[in-house]
Parts: structure tokens; sequence; C-alpha cells
């Protein structure tokens, strides 16, 4: 007996809204599936994403889909993932038709590789921040930021990865409704990925630009160290961590990697609970990252030696090759490959508006020499302090650039605490000063015992002074 044959998708050569021809399924997601089409007239491969059935019997979800669209097709940065038309089906389904990407997504990139290049991860991060500046001047929050969302492309005349940034406000679309990234908490609905989004997300609050820069932060972490700065198979203990907790330094989580002192404080300082603390919008927060690029090639300039030839070989071969024919279209948090034509790719628009950063080869400016900088304690061991954070122990050194310092805390357990700043190329030691011994409750027993012969009228009003007076009592 034969084998039953494999059934087949009952889209497949179905001509949607009279101009998009179905041609593959791509893959399918908790929102839908996502399909290779042909637009008729124009002659042009797209991505047609239709959404599941049951968006449609709500008609909140529609008229949600239809401005989250029309808001999304608005958007025409190069680095944006573009929308070319979307609408209903003769039967009442709801539709996307985007550009056809090639290249892979920054998930399969971070699988492969781990993490990435300081300079590379800077590059990549200032891209999706190009996106999100011209998203946020036109009051769009993206809200589910994470490497599924993110595309590296290679297109011709560029010698870094081509970012595109993907299903901008996708997860406005289904606000309540339960099949998305979304639990419930006492503050409302939240929506996104638990690992990648903002404290006031993760409270159900409303959002504005700086929760995008809060995710972007988390990214950024990630491609640095590896790990994101918070993980746990609980979602709501991700999200209790996003809130409460501090995340550790990326220096301490990866003290191999040439993470250079400014990075990591830009780093740390997109990770602030107050959204007030953060960076205020893209455009900040590329510049700072600008300045860390001389600082990071200083960096590996002095610790030759730890990373390595084959480790510099391999990260410039990283930023010039990134892959083709791969397509990310987002079904909730799935990411599809795909083949075609690369004339068909998308070339990136970069004069779709003012880039944050420069985007064409600069010659790199002559990076300025580290030097070493020791601090020592005496006694030796006490615990090194930066921003609350231990990162050593005395004797510490560390490489400096000229002009640079550190502001530090030195800690050792029965003796005082004391704040000092190392800068280049100094060599320093701090004499800890030894805290006084506590006082023995007997002995003073013993003094009131022997005066009291002497003032019998005194001898029950002392101890009320002692009790009362703030400077002289014993149990504080």
């Amino acid at each position: 007996m034969s084998a039953s044959p494999k059934p087949t998708d009952p889209n497949i050569g179905r001509v949607v809204a009279d101009r998009f021809e179905v041609i593959s399924l791509i893959g399918s997601g908790g929102m839908g599936s996502v399909y290779r089409a042909r637009q008729r007239g124009l002659d042009r491969p797209v991505a047609l994403k239709l959404l599941k059935e049951e968006a449609s019997w709500d008609p909140d979800t529609v008229t949600r889909f239809h401005r989250e669209a029309k808001a999304m097709s608005l958007l025409q940065h190069g680095n944006t993932v573009r929308v070319f038309d979307f609408g209903q089906t003769h039967e009442g389904g709801l539709f996307l038709a985007m550009e056809l990407l090639e290249g892979e997504t920054l998930t399969k990139r971070l699988t492969r590789e781990g993490c990435l290049d300081p300079v590379l991860a800077i590059r990549i991060v200032q891209q999706i921040l190009r996106s999100l500046h011209e998203a946020h001047s036109k009051g769009i929050i993206h809200r589910d930021l994470k490497p599924d969302n993110i595309l590296l492309a290679e297109v011709d005349g560029h010698h870094e990865p081509v970012v595109k940034v993907l299903d901008f406000g996708i997860a406005k679309v289904f606000e309540g409704e339960n099949q998305f990234d979304q639990l419930e908490t006492q503050a409302g609905t939240v929506f996104g990925t638990p690992r990648y989004m903002s404290p006031e997300q993760a409270q159900g609050k409303s959002l504005d630009a700086r929760s995008d820069l809060y995710s972007v932060g988390v990214l950024l972490y990630q491609l640095l160290t590896g790990v994101p700065p918070f993980q746990d198979e609980e979602a709501v203990v991700v999200m209790a961590k996003h809130i409460r907790d501090k995340p550790e330094p990326p220096i301490k989580v990866a003290p191999t990697r040439p993470i250079s002192t400014s990075l990591n404080k830009a780093t740390l300082k997109a990770l602030e609970k107050d959204p007030g603390r953060r960076f205020q919008d893209a455009a900040e927060y590329a510049r700072a990252l600008e300045k860390c690029v001389a600082d990071i090639e200083a960096f590996k300039h002095a610790h030759t030696g730890i990373f390595g030839r084959a480790h510099q070989h391999r990260t410039n071969r990283l930023a010039l090759g990134i892959g083709a024919v791969v397509l990310l279209l987002s079904v909730g948090v799935a990411v599809w490959i795909l083949s075609g034509d690369p004339e068909e790719a998308v070339a990136v628009a970069e004069s779709a508006g003012p880039p944050l950063v420069p985007t064409t080869p600069q010659a790199p400016p002559e990076a300025p020499t580290p030097q070493s900088s020791l601090l020592e304690s005496e006694p030796a061991g006490a615990d090194v302090v930066l921003d609350g954070e231990i990162i050593g122990s005395t004797p510490f050194q560390r490489q400096l650039l000229p002009g640079d310092a550190l502001e530090l805390a030195l800690e050792l357990e029965g003796y005082e605490t004391v704040e000092t700043t190392l800068s280049a190329g100094q060599e320093r030691t701090v004499l800890l000063t030894e805290l006084p011994p506590e006082p023995e409750p007997s002995s003073r027993r013993r003094v009131r015992r022997r005066a009291a012969p002497m003032e019998p009228v005194a001898e029950e009003a002392a101890p009320s002074r002692m009790r009362d007076d703030p400077y002289t009592r014993l149990d504080y």
C-alpha cells in the first residue's frame, strides 16, 4: 500500500487581495504564516505574512493591525524592514507584504559565535539605533527588540553588516490576546520577550522610546559577553530581575574580552532601572558608543598577548562577511531561511534619514598608548570596588588610557573603607586604618561600681544618662 501524500498548504498558488501570488511557505508561528510571494503588476518578490484567522474575528485586533501597519509603512530608513502593503483578504483575513530580505539573524550569529568583537558589536548596535531614531521620531516604539528581530545582511559596497530591524509594533497588534509572549501583572498586561524587556515594560507601565533603548542595552550586553544580563527558566523571575537586580558589569562577566572601561560604563548606563538615568534618545546612545571605539582598539593593542593575532584575524573576517541567502520574517519568535535572487535583496537607502554616525569607512584615529597602573594596599588583599561592584583585590593592576582614571573604593574586614583614584600610569599604595575595637560593656559596669560609694545620690541617674544620651549609649 502506497504512503498517503503529504497534505499541501491550501494557500500555495492562491492570489491574495488580487495582487499577491503565493509561491511557497516560509514558515509558521503563533501569529500566522509567512510566504514567499510575487506582487503582480510590479513583478516583485515579497514576504507575505498572513495573520492567523482568529485575529480577524476581534474588531479591536483588526483596528490595531491597521493602525500599526500604517505606522510601519511610514518607516523608510535603510536599517528598517519596509512594509509595502497591508490590508484584508476577500475572506477578511489580515495580511502584511514586506520586502524580501537576505542575510542571517542575530540569533543565528550568536548561536555560532557566542559573542562578537566589541567594535563589530558597536557597529551592529549603532545601526539598530539609526532605525530606532527614525521610528521614535514618528512616535513608534518597537516593544519587542531581540536577536530574532535583527537581521544581518551583506550588501554590495558595505564593509560592515547591514542591519535590518523587523516587526515594529507587532506586539501592539495582539494586545489583549493570550497567544503572544505576554504575562498578566497587577499593573496590566505585559507584551514582549522577558529577557529583553525594560523594567517598566515588565511592570506593565506605559512605555516611551527609552524602553527600546534599554532593550538595545540588553542586546549589546549579550553581544559583548555571550549572555543576557538576567536569565532564569521562569519568565516571571527574569522580569523580577529586570525590575530589582543590578546587572553584573560586562568586564566582570567576560574578563578576558577586550571591553574598555568606557564601553562597560555605556552598557550599564543603558540598563539603568530609572529611564531618566539612561540615554535619553537613540542619537545620544550612538554617539556615546562611537567614543568607545578608539578606547577598544587601544585596549586590544595593550592586551595583544592575551587575545592573540588569531582572535583579531577572526573578528576582522567576521566584520567583512555576514553570509547570504537567508530571509528572516519573524512570526512571533520564528526565523526562517530563504533562497532567492541576490539582486532582489533590498539595498540600504542611507539617504532615508540623516545617519547618527558616519557609515562610510574612515581612517581610524591613531590610538593612544595605554599605561599600566598599579594600586596596592597595606595590608594587601583588600577588595577593589568600582560602582558598587568588586572588580578585583589588591595588588590591583589595570591598563588605562592617558587621561583616564578610575574612582575606586578599598574594602577590607576590620579596616575603614577608603575611596581613592587610580590614574593612567600611576603606582600607589594606600595605608588602611584599622577600626577601633568595640568597647566592652563589662568594663563600664566595673567603673560605675567603683564610683558608686563616692556618689551615692547619682548612682541611679548615671545609667539613665547612659541610656538617653545618643553619644554615649552602648547599643547603637
